[in-house]
């Protein structure tokens, strides 16, 4: 895939994203925001998904993320902030680091479908690039 055709791929995600947190949620997709939605409670949660993230445990926080979304008991505005917030901090990862953690800009979209059909939403139709 040239170089242009994966830079587009990040833009489209990133928009995604973006556009889902104010669809959906009435709300701008940024660490404020996402700080103020989640409460005391739960920012602890974000932070550590954020966390391994940047540490390339990309697959074990996407793991932790279903987990949170099972057992939180998180409300379903918080919960929808909090995954668009954690495939949009995967997106802006580069390609060399992705790769790094076994993990590829494609598996995106589908793992943020899965997570949101999960807490009822369906974002299929805003999700196909």
């Amino acid at each position: 895939m040239f170089i242009y055709e994966k830079d587009y791929i990040m833009r489209m995600i990133y928009g995604i994203t973006q556009m889902l947190a104010v669809i959906l949620f009435g709300k701008k997709l940024n660490s404020e925001e996402v700080f103020i939605a989640l409460g005391d409670e739960f920012r602890g949660s974000n932070d550590l998904l954020l966390e391994m993230v940047d540490k390339g445990e990309i697959n074990a926080a996407e793991d932790r993320l279903f987990d949170i979304i099972e057992t939180s008991g998180m409300a379903k505005d918080a919960l929808g902030l909090l995954i668009l917030q954690f495939y949009d901090h995967v997106n802006s990862k580069d390609d060399e680091f992705l790769a790094r953690a076994e993990f590829d800009r494609e598996e995106i979209l589908p793992g943020l479908r899965d997570a949101m059909s999960r807490i009822g939403l369906d974002v299929s139709e805003y999700t196909n690039i």
